[in-house]
């Protein structure tokens, strides 16, 4: 089969056994060769990187980072970032938030996060 221009060609690749021995596992189990999950990282770096190594967001490598709220630990795209009374920084979600100014727990808040 050809691909593109030129045709798939047997390539070499020094990986250790064990690692190699899980990926071909995993590869098994999602009925795909591993021939192709190498091929799209591969692509997917070359995408990426091509044009230089820019300081990029690790978005678009492990997918949407989400912060976890201090109080109730439910993860969140964003957080309000507050000063509590006592002096600790931390990271809540807006219910948390709502709770503590009830209680006039919060000294100040910085921002989103």
């Amino acid at each position: 089969m050809v691909e593109g221009i030129h045709p798939k060609r047997r390539t070499t690749l020094y990986i250790d056994p064990n690692i190699w021995y899980e990926f071909k596992k995993i590869c098994f189990r999602e009925e795909e060769s591993m021939s192709q999950k190498v091929e799209k990282f591969c692509a997917r770096y070359i995408a990426i990187h091509q044009k230089g190594n820019p300081q990029l967001r690790l978005e678009p490598f492990i997918g949407e980072i989400k912060k976890v709220c201090f109080r109730c630990e439910g993860q969140f795209r964003f957080l309000n970032e507050v000063r509590f009374i006592s002096g600790l920084k931390a990271n809540v979600c807006n219910e948390c938030m709502k709770e503590y100014k009830e209680r006039k727990l919060v000294k100040k808040r910085l921002g989103i996060s």
